[in-house]
């Protein structure tokens, strides 16, 4: 495989994680907003599900699990969810935050009793979603330039 179509391999991979964790954080959002007697007056057609807080939650978990085993070095979970192309950067950007495995952990906790999400449950996903859509990006750099 030319290193062009394992950068692409990688890429699209990197997408789909990305978008789903994405997509399961704004579920948690929404949730937050619906909680709130101001928010649900100023957007009445804002709904979700308990299924979609649900799915989300697995999601999430699922990649939690795998952020714990990429930051404690396990090398057998770590290709389930990260390219091998963007691991090592990623698993240094997570690793800036002092209070990441703190912060995990209960935030792990909260999804696993199905606890509401705090203000900085929030803000961890919001710290785990900015640092893929980094590695994302950084990788559609690597296939552009490699492409041209």
């Amino acid at each position: 495989m030319s290193d062009i179509s394992a950068l692409s391999n990688q890429y699209d991979q990197l997408v789909d994680i990305s978008e789903k964790i994405n997509n399961s954080v704004i579920v948690f959002k929404k949730q937050t907003l619906l909680q709130d007697a101001t928010s649900r007056t100023k957007y009445p057609n804002l709904k979700i599900s308990s299924d979609e807080i649900a799915q989300a939650s697995d999601n999430l978990l699922v990649f939690l699990l795998n952020v714990f085993d990429l930051l404690h070095d396990d090398t057998i979970a770590e290709k389930k969810f990260i390219p091998l192309t963007v691991m090592d950067d990623y698993k240094a950007r997570l690793r800036k935050n002092v209070y990441l495995d703190e912060d995990l952990k209960r935030l792990q906790k909260h999804l696993q009793e199905k606890q509401t999400v705090t203000e900085a449950d929030l803000q961890s996903m919001d710290f785990l979603v900015a640092t893929l859509d980094t590695e994302r990006n950084n990788l559609f750099r690597k296939l552009k330039t490699a492409r041209g």
